[in-house]
């Protein structure tokens, strides 16, 4: 872990000093070209989605591209201030700006070769924030790297995930098939161990959700999915659908819209899920306290912070008793409780 952190703050630390060199040799105030640079993962996209009104607003006849990576792209393909996607970089195109949210060494490389007239990078904000008593929440971060250009930076922009008809009308197909009314969507899955609730729990509350709050349960995921999705309906011994074939991103956010609860573990859907402004619980476990909860006056979270928090989320010094394994069937439900009396 700690030659990660410190390459991750040597990357910062270099990136902050080219924004500040590039910077300072030029004083041009218009932009016909801006590259917005998040190469990131499905969390990360949903909460830099509030930063590309604000820059189209300030440029609107600049042309903004977007690098990201493949898996990623629906959820901005629909966006208006997007005017292109790319998820390779260009290798004879200069951009009058470029806005790194989120890059690597080969961004890096590509701006040193195409050097813009400003840029802006998520380095500077995060020293910054670390002087100013340690990092903020994502969405805060994504909007303090734009702030320097906009003239109306405490303005609110809207942050929805743009659906798609043929995608809305996928996800509405869906719930009439399966006759949905009132149901809950599950996520059981995540990208690491560490961060999956245990499977009993979640059969457990999906019993509860099913009998004491008449709600049919709907479990989405990834294919690779199905045998967790399989065991906890097993165990649960209540009926339940699974969407976990052929279901795209922006399908995802249109089914989980409509929607009474979603509970998950800390991963991409449940931050989908916020952005759609439905009542959701999130469970964490290794994540940093505050800095990826999901946003929105309708979400809650069950986090218990030990001092080993945070961690490299790969390998746990308490294996007998991770942190994910103290959150209780209680404690989600009591959060469930809250908001759904919203």
């Amino acid at each position: 872990m700690k030659s990660k952190f410190n390459k991750e703050q040597l990357y910062f630390l270099i990136s902050a000093a080219l924004s500040w060199l590039i910077n300072v040799r030029s004083s041009k105030k218009t932009f016909k070209s801006i590259l917005i640079i998040k190469w990131d993962e499905i969390g990360d996209m949903v909460y830099a989605l509030p930063t590309f009104h604000p820059l189209h607003s300030e440029y609107p006849e600049a042309n903004i591209t977007l690098l990201c990576k493949p898996f990623v792209k629906p959820l901005t393909m629909h966006h208006p201030a997007i005017h292109q996607i790319i998820d390779e970089l260009p290798k004879n195109k200069k951009f009058d700006m470029i806005v790194e949210l989120r890059g690597n060494w080969n961004t890096f490389i590509y701006t040193l070769k195409h050097l813009p007239y400003k840029r802006l990078d998520r380095g500077t904000v995060r020293f910054k924030n670390k002087l100013g008593g340690g990092q903020v929440h994502e969405v805060e971060t994504n909007l303090t790297i734009i702030k320097p250009i906009l003239t109306n930076a405490t303005k609110q922009w809207p942050s929805p995930i743009y659906i798609d008809k043929e995608s809305q009308l996928e996800a509405d197909e869906f719930v009439v098939k399966n006759r949905l009314v009132d149901f809950a969507v599950i996520h059981c899955g995540g990208r690491r161990a560490l961060r999956q609730w245990p499977l009993a729990n979640f059969a457990v509350l999906a019993r509860t959700l099913k009998d004491n709050y008449k709600l049919d349960i709907v479990f989405v995921g990834t294919e690779e999915d199905n045998i967790a999705i399989n065991e906890v309906i097993h165990m649960s011994d209540r009926e339940a659908i699974k969407c976990t074939h052929n279901f795209s991103l922006l399908n995802l956010a249109a089914l989980v819209g409509k929607a009474k609860l979603f509970v998950g573990n800390e991963s991409g859907p449940l931050h989908i899920a916020a952005l759609m402004n439905i009542p959701l619980v999130g469970i964490y476990g290794p994540g940093v306290k505050d800095i990826f909860y999901p946003i929105g006056k309708k979400s809650r979270v069950v986090h218990h912070i030990l001092d080993c928090n945070p961690c490299n989320q790969i390998k746990c010094i308490r294996p007998e008793s991770p942190c994910i394994n103290l959150v209780t069937i209680e404690e989600v439900e009591s959060k469930i409780i809250e908001v759904l009396a919203l």
